[in-house]
């Protein structure tokens, strides 16, 4: 019997294998947008690094290992004792009078698609941060992940801006 997905914040480091995986999995160069650019686990747009997987847990690691609490945040969806999901979240208090989050990452296993589990998330992230004075989500996407766009915009979420970049 399957049981439904809980959601927590996770600061184990022990976990990021889990984390890994799940990332890895999504191969589709949609998804790549300005940090994965930014964090070297893509080398430009559409075209992820050959050496994604070493990066991409080097990153993880360090999130993890972060352990405040605080400002930096994964959030992971486990079911059955597995992880199935996850969401990067940063809090930022620059602006006292408008504290934010970026949801930085968002992604499920193949498995867990399509259940409903992303809004879970989406709502149980929304409570979290409220709790925590946050009064705004942003997050950024792949110019091409056109199904994400259409989850965020059904979940409240509008364009604010677009991100460009140049080599130099």
């Amino acid at each position: 019997m399957t049981h439904p997905v809980e959601f927590n914040w996770c600061h184990d480091a022990t976990a990021t294998d889990a984390v890994l995986g799940i990332l890895l999995a999504y191969d589709d160069p949609a998804y790549i947008s300005h940090s994965e650019l930014q964090y070297g686990v893509a080398d430009d747009i559409g075209r992820w690094a050959s050496d994604r997987a070493i990066k991409a847990r080097k990153y993880l690691e360090g999130l993890l290992a972060n352990g405040s609490g605080d400002e930096v945040m994964i959030a992971t969806a486990t079911q059955d004792g597995m992880i199935v999901g996850f969401a990067l979240v940063e809090i930022s208090r620059l602006n006292r009078e408008r504290p934010f989050a970026t949801i930085h990452d968002v992604l499920f296993s193949p498995t867990v698609r399509g259940h409903g589990h992303g809004s879970a998330l989406f709502d149980w992230l929304a409570e979290q941060c409220r709790t925590r004075g946050v009064t705004r989500f942003f997050l950024e996407s792949g110019v091409d992940n056109h199904r994400a766009h259409h989850f965020f915009e059904r979940h409240g979420f509008r364009q604010t801006s677009i991100v460009m970049m140049r080599d130099l």
